[in-house]
């Protein structure tokens, strides 16, 4: 595979969890296609209340991904942790390395989910540098997820700089807390 680390913002880890050496620099490059790859679910027990009821319509024992989830993340060149949370509305809060990012999901099957997020990164006065394009699907088992995907690196021009694909392995931690990202 293509070396795809220098496409990522400063702030994310390199290879084997440490740095690239360009801490300075905050962006939601790599953090955003590699929380994109995976997702989170749990069962939704009987006497969850109406939002939860809305986000699984077919029966309160269908997998939703409603709630808090630390994740793993790796895709070429690094390996991080992140969070993502998935609100009963359907939006996902992704927190990472660069900064917090929203997006949506929906439920694909019982146990299944897709969802893809948008993170922009940016440089130290604001503008924006590039972003990454998240889509992942994910499948729940037991209180974890596992997921994989693909992101895609756009340059500030809209440019596509490179496809990388990315997977997810989760644990569920609590509720939905979307703050970050609000």
């Amino acid at each position: 595979m293509r070396q795809t680390q220098r496409k990522w913002p400063k702030s994310y880890p390199a290879q084997g969890g440490g740095r690239t050496g360009r801490s300075t620099r905050r962006g939601p490059r790599a953090l955003a296609a590699a929380v994109l790859a995976g997702a989170a679910v749990f069962t939704l027990p009987a006497t969850a209340g109406p939002a939860a009821a809305a986000a699984a319509p077919h029966g309160p024992r269908l997998a939703v991904p409603v709630g808090s989830w630390t994740a793993t993340v790796v895709r070429e060149g690094a390996r991080y942790d992140v969070t993502l949370s998935f609100g009963a509305d359907r939006s996902v809060c992704l927190v990472s390395p660069a900064g917090a990012s929203k997006g949506r999901w929906h439920r694909t099957g019982p146990a299944a989910f897709d969802y893809g997020i948008r993170e922009y990164w940016r440089d130290a006065n604001g503008t924006v540098e590039g972003w990454v394009d998240i889509a992942q699907s994910a499948k729940q088992t037991g209180a974890s997820f596992a997921g994989s995907g693909v992101s895609t690196v756009h340059a500030a021009d809209g440019t596509v700089e490179a496809t990388v694909p990315v997977s997810i392995t989760a644990v569920r931690t609590g509720p939905p807390n979307g703050a970050p990202c609000a």
